[in-house]
């Protein structure tokens, strides 16, 4: 517990002596945390500070630590094309104008000793010496050192510089408040930099992309940039505990109901303004298109195929189940990409509804066919009507089979009692549709889930 005890001149000299009663009761193990008492926050603040010139000193920029604890990833909309995460989200920076009370000010390399003439404005080379370095040691080691801290009112960063960072994708943002406000400010008094921690729920714009939906992977993005200033004057970084992030994920807090987290990484992306990014890839689970989309669709295919075991003659069975099967698949097709937003690319889902359809509408266009042969063969004269060949077309015959070899002539045979029969027809539809159906299944799942799961589908980048 940190004690700050801000004295004026009080009216009453009683006061004045409660007041230091009440700090002699204070433990010896909080006064050593606390280190020193100030008379007021302000006076750590020197002469011509100024708030909005970042502590970047004569030589190099400013740099600015990110670190980040998730927490959840509450929501994923795919129709808007947005996600919401709940983080520990901490940024670090050092302030070299600013006479901070260290555990060791020998060792300060400003402020020690404090200039006699401050001018306007503070130089870097009055007030430090060459041994002063922007980095902080916890954010660039991984086995960050023991330090204490001091608690700081959040509003003493009305008085100093703070970053301007911003989530550059970000429809909104808040810091989350309970009782109290879920964010402090700290000092740490070994090395004299500043924390500001502050537990937020943010939702991020991710341009998802759909070409292999429901078997894709989405990388969705938080990009955290300065507003303002150029990297000449502030540098992003992140810090070495978010930097070693654990591959090993919570599957139990991080699998939502239809993605998963398989990976998060960071990533600087420092350009003409600085900028850090946290990169999420989500994997979609497909056990809920398996169970409402394919296995629907397949069944009603597979019950087109009925017709085929259904005699010609019975047209209103062949034509209602026909007709009945398209527009369930319709339906089905429309329930299935409801969700999602209207984009002008093929994806995998739209390859498989629509090949289903063809092979739904092929089976209708099968009958048609079918009632066609069996309704000309029943016009046909008997063939006891019909009349002998005439020496002429015996000629012609005997001519036409001396032209033609057996094979062909076989062929030629065959063919013509296939269609001349309306059950020849069927017969081979019972084999050919199945077969080909199934080939395209076994192709569908190994092309597109397949090289997903092990990463070899190429993808444009997002």
């Amino acid at each position: 517990m940190c004690v700050w005890v801000e004295v004026s001149s009080p009216r009453h000299p009683a006061a004045l002596l409660v007041i230091f009663t009440l700090l002699h009761h204070v433990r010896s193990e909080e006064r050593s945390e606390c280190s020193v008492r100030l008379d007021s926050h302000r006076a750590m603040i020197p002469l011509y500070y100024d708030k909005y010139t970042s502590p970047a000193t004569d030589t190099n920029p400013a740099i600015v630590y990110f670190d980040m604890k998730l927490l959840d990833i509450s929501s994923i909309n795919e129709n808007d094309m947005t996600f919401s995460v709940e983080s520990f989200v901490t940024y670090r920076w050092k302030d070299w104008r600013i006479h901070w009370p260290l555990d060791r000010p020998d060792l300060d390399p400003c402020w020690n000793p404090p200039p006699l003439n401050i001018t306007k404005p503070l130089r870097f080379s009055q007030v430090c010496t060459g041994n002063y370095t922007a980095v902080i040691p916890r954010c660039v080691s991984s086995s960050p050192p023991s330090s204490r801290r001091l608690i700081l009112p959040v509003k003493f960063l009305e008085n100093i510089w703070q970053p301007d960072a911003f989530f550059k994708n970000a429809i909104r943002s808040s810091v989350h408040k309970d009782w109290v406000s879920n964010e402090f400010l700290a000092f740490y008094t070994s090395d004299g930099h500043m924390g500001l921690f502050s537990r937020m729920s943010i939702t991020l714009m991710c341009h998802f992309d759909f070409h292999h939906y429901p078997h894709d992977e989405q990388k969705c993005e938080m990009l955290i940039q300065s507003l303002s200033y150029k990297t000449e004057v502030v540098r992003f970084e992140w810090c070495e505990n978010w930097a070693h992030a654990s591959s090993k994920l919570d599957q139990e807090i991080f699998s939502l109901p239809h993605f998963t987290l398989a990976k998060y990484e960071h990533q600087v992306c420092n350009g003409d303004f600085p900028c850090v990014k946290a990169v999420f890839v989500l994997v979609r689970h497909p056990d809920f298109h398996i169970l409402h989309t394919y296995v629907p669709t397949a069944l009603i295919v597979i019950l087109s195929w009925m017709s085929f075991w259904i005699a010609p003659d019975a047209t209103p069975a062949r034509v209602t189940l026909g007709v009945t099967s398209i527009l369930t698949m319709a339906t089905q097709y429309s329930q299935s990409t409801k969700n999602l937003p209207p984009v002008s690319y093929i994806k995998s889902l739209d390859i498989w509804m629509i090949t289903c359809m063809v092979y739904v509408f092929a089976a209708l266009l099968e009958f048609a066919i079918v009632y066609h042969v069996h309704y000309r063969r029943s016009l046909a004269p008997s063939p006891g009507l019909v009349s002998t060949s005439t020496n002429g077309s015996t000629q012609v015959t005997h001519v036409t089979q001396e032209l033609t070899s057996r094979r062909f002539q076989r062929w030629r045979q065959s063919w013509a009692e296939f269609w001349s029969g309306d059950t020849a027809i069927d017969e081979a539809s019972r084999v050919l549709f199945p077969l080909t159906y199934f080939s395209f299944v076994l192709g569908y799942f190994v092309l597109l889930t397949g090289p997903q799961e092990k990463g070899l589908l190429s993808r444009p980048p997002i």
